[in-house]
């Protein structure tokens, strides 16, 4: 059904039920003559024909000038009444229905309403907001002001006589309710879909006039100026009330394109912003602060960069150093601003925060090879030096019962690969799979099975699973098998084998996504020195051989292909590199043994890069707890104001089982920072999920987070996601006083602000407007009763007497 189709239904469902009521009866009594000519005929003709042919009887008579006029004027009414007693004189009795105008009051509910003006520089408006709302204009949005001039709109109407209808609209038009509030959280400005929906949802009905009152800004739908003319073709005047600062608009905002959800204690932070702007032109300062979560007056500035100031807005990266200012907080927060301009009257949109966990624990990793080929001995020494935020357990399946296997100091040596879910989900966060088979990883068959059973599960509760190719079981063995399921990869069940593969050509990496790189192959913040280390002679130390595989996965990304290489069947060159989840679980591929060989030419700097930041990407899901019995998260990262927000939580009870409870409580916290409760509910026939839906209120900022025992902030999970205005609403949220007044002229209505009322109010509601329709009537003749007979004896005896005293025949 088309959209304006399916409001106008709603619209005539939801009206109130004496909408087509026909108004109160009235009794109007009068006289009217049912014969008479024409007004003209009457006046021309009629009156001066009775007197002349009055004059012209008494013309050649020997009178007094006083006589004879006053016999001419009674010869003139005798002619007069025998002429209205031919006009068929009548009383009417009629008995009428009053119906009152109707007005249509139309309330912007779209998103750019919630925006706060503020007025700057203009006192007289400051003062007028205060006078309306009682609040400082700094913090009065225009759907405040909308509400305050909503009572008085509807109360001049009903003063006048008028039947007052509010309706809210944004993309569509629904009734609005006494006592109803309104809100902004319309997607889209459909003004002149509006006028059209209010004009055929009260066909039939007497409406005079229609008010608007919004910003104007029409973002979708019909033009307003098209409907215009429509509505004073019905004779409905459209009358406008801006509500907005409309005076022209400075404005720069700032965008936050990306940033990391977590890192490791002691890595850099890149933010990745936009800064737009509108009615300026040259550049501005774009600055990188850290803020204290301790101390909000202490703020830092770790970063910043000239920026152009053009409508497009280009991409700008700042990067934060390592050290906090909140030495051992959990979290960093930061803001990325831009000073107000001169003129600049909003300015909420001149500065985003972020927040980035910082995990404090150990990242803790499984690695397990089958063989200690170049890839494995490179990495087991990098990934015991790298970090002291690492753990990592290794074991060798080809070495001999009594080989000590290599680990992070401190950590017991492993006597056989872990099996069990209990064993990876409390001990590891990532598993590095080399070139082994899992399925025999045991001498016992059986524990095979229950390894990829229990890292398939370790995988969906948020671990990460890296598997680097090898020349002779990874992947090939695994071709087909459910443990193929979680790989990010298409694989060739038919396998491959070393002879498929050229192995005596060095061949470059090319970057999938050069201008924007996946952070784990972003070795270095500059976008073009970064491509040429991976693609140039001069960069990184190329490979010989690679496993082919038919392609990524749907929703898989490739980070790294081939240059030419097509092996894998697929339309284009070979993946390298390719990220995936499953489902909340992050996956790596890496179809290449030669990662090694980038310290050739550059020692431990880009070797140690990529693998810290493959860690920590892979870390992520379980990085997100302190308590690793829970995950939360929101389904999305950004939602529109006007969306419900969705919420999973997956728990695990004391015993690393799903849990049976029938609800799991978490706490929403809002841009302000208050807190409040919401339940999830169990999903039924999924133990240990929990779902959970709420309405955002304002746009910023939330996070949800789960209090996990007595263990302090630290051990609380927590989710973060972004409210905001919708795309339409947000990309040019000026007020429109050209087009709001435009709208008005040519319907014929008139245009006012809700700073002042008074051209709306005193001219759009004039009195005496009702219609009056008849419903009956009863006649009854005038020209038999007495008073006729009598009014026609006195003049025509009054003449017979004046006669005989001018002794006239």
């Amino acid at each position: 059904m088309p959209p304006f189709t399916s409001m106008l239904l709603a619209l005539q469902d939801a009206l109130p039920g004496d909408a087509l009521e026909r108004g109160s009866d009235a009794i109007q009594e009068t006289w009217r003559f049912l014969e008479m000519p024409a007004t003209w005929i009457v006046a021309l003709l009629i009156v001066p024909g009775s007197f002349a042919v009055a004059a012209i009887a008494y013309a050649r008579e020997s009178l007094s000038a006083p006589m004879r006029w006053t016999l001419v004027g009674l010869r003139t009414l005798s002619f007069l009444l025998l002429f209205a007693v031919l006009f068929r004189p009548v009383f009417v009795r009629q008995e009428q229905s009053v119906i009152a105008p109707e007005v249509l009051f139309l309330f912007d509910g779209s998103g750019s309403m919630a925006r706060e003006d503020g007025y700057v520089g203009d006192d007289e408006a400051r003062d007028a907001v205060r006078a309306l709302t009682g609040e400082s204009a700094d913090s009065v949005s225009r759907l405040e002001l909308a509400e305050a001039v909503r009572p008085r709109l509807l109360s001049a109407a009903r003063e006048a006589g008028y039947v007052p209808r509010a309706l809210r609209f944004a993309d569509d038009v629904t009734p609005l309710a006494d006592g109803a509030r309104l809100d902004a959280r319309g997607a889209a400005t459909a003004i002149g879909d509006a006028i059209r929906g209010a004009l055929a949802g009260a066909r039939g009905r007497y409406v005079t006039d229609i008010v608007l009152v919004s910003d104007g800004r029409s973002n979708v739908g019909t033009p307003p100026d098209e409907v215009a003319a429509a509505a004073r073709a019905a004779g409905v005047a459209i009358d406008t009330v801006l509500v907005g600062d409309d005076r022209t608009e400075v404005n720069v905002a700032v965008e936050l394109v990306d940033a990391p959800e977590a890192v490791l204690e002691g890595d850099q932070i890149a933010v990745a912003a936009r800064v737009s702007a509108r009615g300026t032109e040259g550049s501005a300062s774009l600055l990188l602060e850290e803020v204290s979560a301790r101390d909000p007056e202490n703020v830092r500035l770790v970063a910043s960069e000239e920026v152009p100031l053009v409508e497009s807005g280009d991409r700008i990266v700042l990067v934060a150093g390592r050290d906090a200012v909140d030495f051992g907080a959990g979290e960093r927060r930061f803001r990325l601003r831009v000073a107000p301009l001169e003129g600049e009257r909003v300015t909420d949109d001149n500065q985003v925060t972020v927040s980035v966990r910082v995990n404090r624990q150990k990242v803790r990793v499984l690695y397990v090879e089958g063989y200690p080929r170049h890839e494995y001995r490179f990495l087991n020494w990098e990934l015991k030096r790298m970090d002291e935020r690492i753990d990592v357990q290794l074991f060798l399946l080809s070495a001999d019962a009594e080989f000590q296997q290599e680990r992070t100091r401190g950590l017991a040596s492993l006597k056989r690969v872990p099996t069990t879910r209990e064993e990876l989900l409390e001990n590891y966060d990532v598993v590095i799979l080399g070139d082994v088979n899992p399925y025999d990883i045991s001498p016992d068959p059986s524990k095979g099975e229950e390894f990829v059973r229990s890292l398939r599960e370790f995988v969906e509760r948020g671990g990460g699973l890296c598997v680097i190719a090898g020349r002779y079981d990874m992947p090939r063995a695994i071709a087909g098998t459910e443990f193929s399921e979680m790989l990010p990869v298409e694989l060739d069940r038919a396998g491959a084998t070393l002879l498929d593969v050229p192995t005596s050509e060095t061949w470059r990496y090319r970057l999938e996504s050069p201008a924007a790189p996946h952070e784990i192959v972003t070795l270095v913040e500059d976008v073009e020195r970064n491509r040429l280390l991976w693609e140039d002679p001069q960069g990184l130390h190329g490979f010989y051989w690679h496993y082919p595989v038919r392609g990524a996965k749907p929703g898989a990304e490739v980070l790294l292909r081939h240059p030419e290489a097509r092996y894998g069947g697929g339309d284009e060159p070979d993946p390298l590199l390719v990220a995936g989840y499953f489902p909340s679980g992050r996956t790596l591929f890496l179809s290449i043994e030669a990662s090694w060989m980038w310290r050739n030419r550059f020692g431990h700097l880009y070797y140690d890069t990529f693998w810290r930041g493959a860690l920590r990407w892979l870390a992520l899901g379980r990085m997100r707890s302190g308590d690793r019995r829970f995950q939360l998260e929101a389904l999305r990262s950004t939602y529109d104001i006007a969306d419900r927000v969705t919420l999973e939580a997956r728990v695990l009870d004391d015993d690393f089982r799903p849990s049976e409870a029938a609800n799991q409580e978490i706490v929403l916290e809002d841009p302000d920072g208050e807190e409040r409760p919401l339940d999830l509910s169990l999903v039924s026939g999924r133990p240990g999920l929990f779902r959970g839906t709420f309405q955002p209120e304002r746009p910023g900022r939330h996070v949800v987070r789960i209090r996990a025992g007595s263990g302090g902030p630290e051990n609380d999970v927590t989710a973060e996601f972004d409210v905001q205005l919708p795309s339409r609403e947000s990309a040019d949220p000026s007020p429109d006083p050209e087009g709001m007044a435009r709208l008005a002229s040519l319907s014929g209505g008139v245009a006012a602000t809700a700073l002042d009322l008074d051209p709306v109010l005193e001219q759009a509601f004039p009195a005496d407007q009702e219609r009056r329709e008849p419903v009956s009537s009863q006649l009854e003749d005038a020209w038999d009763r007495w008073a006729t007979l009598v009014l026609a004896l006195l003049l025509l005896g009054a003449e017979w007497v004046l006669r005989k005293r001018a002794e006239l025949v």
